[in-house]
């Protein structure tokens, strides 16, 4: 695969942390009391940030491969998934691991990464393909989201790690090629056969619980980063504050903002009347869980 991202962050480029890197509204740190002891806050932002790109090189290297390898043992399978078969359809990895050795570089610690989870290797390779599309797409407008709205603008982020958004968008958008997958994405939803959909939507809803668990799993490693930064643990109270505003943090930023996204309803609805309330149900069950 390429990456155009050569010229984004060289090599040995030093990243500015005495700012933060995530805007509030995708960190989700302001509320907790916990960080309130002094540069915490900051430095929980900045890890956040790391795992942020980590967790999106995770589940797109995930999709990627169950597509490829449902491609190959269906041809009926390969047809629906051409706009994932694609060379450029998920080509950010060597962007994400650019930063990932600036941090590293960077920051006092190693921050602590999820493994490549099993589980949603699992339930993707399971998956019908047609859910497989919508995984896609979900994550697609989730990176034009992110950028457009909460991080474009905002100059007190650190520059470096803006950059880094700002070229995942422009991949994800079309500025960088033409067509963009997203749109390639959205005709073959709206050339589904409707009798696929049912099995497609139950896929997606186990999905996005088995991402759910994935996002837990990182916000418990994002604490652990943080203390060995602080050089002392957290009391047993305060851990589980830190915990639950991460895990939440990450259910918002990769979960509900791709649900609710206006263009992602608006594609769902191609798959039938059914499809926003069975998103929306979606929302709710994760809440209580």
């Amino acid at each position: 695969m390429t990456c155009s991202c050569g010229g984004v962050l060289p090599a040995g480029t030093p990243l500015d942390l005495s700012r933060a890197f995530l805007p509030e509204a995708l960190a989700g740190l302001s509320t907790v009391r916990a960080l309130d002891h002094h540069d915490d806050r900051r430095r929980m932002n900045q890890i956040r940030a790391a795992s942020y790109l980590h967790v999106f090189d995770l589940f797109e290297t995930c999709l990627a491969d169950a597509a490829r390898a449902h491609a190959v043992r269906d041809v009926d399978a390969r047809d629906t998934l051409v706009p994932l078969l694609r060379l450029d359809s998920f080509d950010h990895t060597e962007l994400f691991r650019t930063f990932q050795s600036a941090f590293q570089q960077s920051f006092p610690v190693v921050p602590k990464l999820a493994e490549r989870p099993a589980d949603l290797d699992e339930i993707l390779r399971d998956a019908v393909p047609l859910s497989l599309l919508i995984v896609a797409l979900h994550l697609k407008l989730v990176t034009q989201q992110h950028y457009l709205a909460c991080v474009r603008g905002d100059e007190s982020l650190e520059p470096s790690f803006v950059r880094v958004l700002k070229e995942h968008w422009a991949m994800e958008c079309g500025r960088t090629r033409s067509p963009s997958s997203a749109l390639a994405i959205q005709q073959a939803l709206g050339a589904a056969l409707p009798g696929r959909v049912p099995a497609a939507l139950r896929d997606y809803r186990r999905i996005m619980f088995t991402t759910d668990d994935v996002l837990r799993r990182q916000s418990e490693l994002d604490v652990e980063t943080l203390e060995a930064t602080r050089g002392a643990r957290l009391s047993a109270a305060d851990r589980s504050s830190v915990v639950d505003a991460q895990f939440a943090a990450f259910r918002k930023t990769f979960i509900t903002y791709g649900i609710v996204n206006a263009a992602f309803v608006y594609a769902m609805r191609s798959l039938g009347p059914t499809a926003p309330a069975m998103l929306a149900g979606v929302v709710s069950a994760l809440s209580s869980r």
